[in-house]
């Protein structure tokens, strides 16, 4: 079987999949019977194609080009970002083709507008490689947990942040951490999408949208790990605990818990031993119970193998499409009751810690452990660790205790999610 295809953007994906179609073409037909034809590109830089050995005859800088060729049958969007990504989606879906994207931006911002065109044009959709790069976890969730309820996700989704978090771990700064990221390419120029939780945001939305059958919206609670300093790292693992930066996404009385953050995890947990740029997706299923998938989330040609695992899907099976029916209840992150580790610095004075308790117990809060950190200092770290508590009681206590005269860095605070 012949499958005509078009590639928009030949940055570090879309030149990865044009290797791994170059160099695996034979190997892909004879496992699947799918014969891949690139037969237009369209790219900006002409160059840039070139040097991918990409014939000119089949360049074009106008996409438009690409959406009025009746040959073609599948459009592979790999610009990223918001438009002209969505734009060139939606008026290639509405002209009957197939779409692969690795954008997570686009569907997170966009999916339901994006799976109603595609069901209302009969195409396919697919977009393996927007989340968890080469783990096959939205086709786990479409398909290997089609009979089951899934009633938790918990997800290492961003390869920047966890290898931060992992060199934070074996006794680096955080900015030393990030300059080395940079360095091997993990993270980029400007970090800022992936440490400050935005990327693993849109992935959990993706991942909960198709788990749940629901409309979720894009903005869900998020916050990074730019202000995680070294100690926080440390009396972590004093405590038994791993931070991680983890998307969850928990269905619990008909409410769903959907967030991203740093969060601290049980160090015995499978899923605290995830390091370096690795990703992983723990699955809670009413049947199934606990499963993890666990592989390279990131990188040219673990994410290009997910873009043509794609294509040849389409190759293999009907024409197919999502809907998404279900109006599901958010739950208020003010109302999330969690353990939290709280750390302060405060100046060793009588009184310091008390105050700082009196407004915990003003506020609700149960302490179940507070210890000092360090003596002889006119500052020292004070760790709390809080019993089951109201997310905005200790938000509210937080607020409080930053204004006192004897705190002097803004506190630190972590929910400790205890699976």
């Amino acid at each position: 079987m012949n499958l005509n295809i078009a590639l928009i953007g030949t940055g570090t994906i879309g030149s990865g999949v044009v290797e791994i179609l170059k160099n695996n073409s034979e190997l892909i037909e004879k496992r699947t019977g799918v014969s891949i034809i690139l037969k237009k590109v369209c790219e900006l830089d002409f160059s840039k194609a070139k040097k991918l050995g990409i014939d000119e005859e089949i360049l074009t800088k106008d996409y438009k080009e690409v959406i009025s060729d009746k040959d073609i049958d599948v459009v592979i969007e790999l610009i990223g970002g918001y438009e002209p990504a969505r734009t060139i989606i939606i008026e290639a879906i509405k002209a009957g083709k197939n779409i692969v994207t690795a954008n997570k931006a686009v569907i997170a911002r966009y999916g339901d507008e994006i799976f109603k065109a595609a069901a209302e044009n009969n195409v396919n959709v697919n977009f393996e490689a927007a989340v968890g790069g080469c783990i096959p976890i939205i086709k786990a969730i479409k398909e290997s947990y089609a009979s089951d309820k899934i009633k938790a996700i918990y997800g290492i989704l961003n390869g920047t942040t966890n290898f931060i978090l992992s060199m934070m771990e074996e006794g680096m700064s955080y900015s030393d951490s990030l300059k080395k990221a940079q360095e091997l390419g993990f993270a980029e120029a400007d970090p800022s999408f992936d440490v400050e939780g935005k990327d693993t945001a849109h992935k959990i939305v993706i991942l909960s949208r198709l788990a749940y059958n629901s409309m979720i919206p894009e903005n869900i609670e998020t916050t990074g790990i730019s202000e995680l300093k070294m100690p926080d790292i440390m009396y972590a693992k004093e405590l038994g605990y791993k931070i991680k930066l983890l998307a969850i996404s928990k269905l619990e009385n008909n409410e769903l818990d959907i967030r991203a953050g740093p969060v601290m995890v049980p160090i015995e947990h499978s899923i605290a031993s995830v390091n370096n740029e690795i990703n992983a997706v723990y699955l809670i299923g009413e049947q199934t119970k606990e499963t993890m998938l666990y592989g390279r989330g990131a990188g040219k040609l673990p994410t290009a193998t997910a873009v043509v695992s794609d294509i040849v899907d389409i190759a293999k099976r009907n024409k197919g499409y999502y809907t998404f029916f279900n109006e599901i209840k958010l739950k208020d992150q003010d109302e999330v009751m969690a353990r939290f580790y709280l750390k302060f610095m405060l100046i060793d004075k009588p009184g310091s810690l008390a105050k700082i308790t009196k407004i915990l117990g003003d506020n609700n809060i149960s302490i179940n452990a507070a210890v000092q950190k360090e003596e002889d200092k006119d500052v020292v770290p004070v760790v709390v660790i809080t019993h089951k508590s109201l997310n905005k009681n200790i938000k509210k206590a937080i607020e409080e205790i930053e204004k006192l005269d004897s705190v002097k860095e803004k506190p630190v605070y972590l929910m400790i999610e205890d699976f």
